[in-house]
């Protein structure tokens, strides 16, 4: 039972380990990057648009309503966002935890969960008509 609900969120369980290695790799050579201002906040902000878009997506199709979905699927990686952040100033050095990079997943989530609400809102009118 435990492993058919893990299942059923392997792309939310691939976007949040991909998230958690790309966060927590110590050696991250930032002279990769491209030379655009604050691109390590926008990198952010996209990161987690997407795992606010998978996480959506995948509990769409399971059996919870969008009640809890929606629930899920804001509170989950803003704390998710924090915890990285905590780890990062805690655990990681010379990565550092940064309230910028946290606010920055925040928006990433709110942009993300109001593209999910525009194709969900979408998506029923289609079917009703």
């Amino acid at each position: 039972m435990f492993w058919r609900k893990i299942i059923k969120y392997w792309k939310s369980i691939l976007v949040v380990s991909a998230i958690a290695y790309v966060s927590l790799w110590r050696e991250m050579n930032v002279s990769l990057l491209p030379p655009i201002d604050s691109i390590d906040k926008w990198i952010h902000g996209l990161m987690y648009l997407i795992l606010t878009f998978v996480l959506y997506w995948d509990c769409q199709h399971s059996s919870l309503s969008h009640g809890w979905t929606l629930g899920i699927t804001i509170v989950f990686p803003i704390l998710y966002g924090g915890f990285i952040e905590i780890m990062q100033e805690k655990y990681y050095s010379p990565r550092t935890g940064d309230w910028a990079d946290w606010f920055a997943d925040c928006i990433g989530v709110a942009i993300g969960i109001g593209i999910c609400m525009i194709i969900h809102r979408w998506y029923a009118r289609r079917m009703a008509q």
